[in-house]
């Protein structure tokens, strides 16, 4: 059983480095990791944030992106290139979402479940 996982499911994206393994993203927010590709969403990217609760009151981090080429646009076009890889979520050095297929593209928002409200603060907290 998977501990977490990304809806709606057709999202989850990576995009990034060339070297064998993955860099240490422990402080890179949420990073989208697919081998040893790795793309953290940057502060920057990130037009609206919230902390929210699914039907059955499990708590989600729910992200919009700014839309242009260098944000939701990268993760799109990564999206499209790595259909079928599997790619995992991460925040603080903690998986939000483990080898999850990617079977379609990205739109600007981006949704994951959390463990706890208070995971969720800290992601949110972590952008504002």
């Amino acid at each position: 059983m998977k501990k977490a996982s990304l809806y709606p499911f057709a999202i989850v994206i990576a995009l990034a480095g060339c070297s064998g393994e993955a860099p240490d993203r422990s402080d890179d927010g949420l990073v989208f990791q697919s081998g040893s590709y790795t793309h953290p969403i940057d502060r920057d990217c990130v037009e609206r944030i919230a902390l929210d609760h699914d039907e059955a009151s499990n708590p989600a981090v729910t992200v919009d992106l700014i839309d242009s080429a260098e944000c939701s646009g990268a993760l799109r076009e990564f999206t499209e290139t790595h259909v079928g890889d599997q790619m995992s979520l991460r925040f603080d050095d903690q998986d939000l979402v483990r080898d999850a297929d990617v079977f379609g593209h990205l739109s600007d928002t981006v949704t994951t479940r959390v463990d706890s409200d208070e995971q969720g603060r800290a992601i949110v907290e972590y952008y504002q």
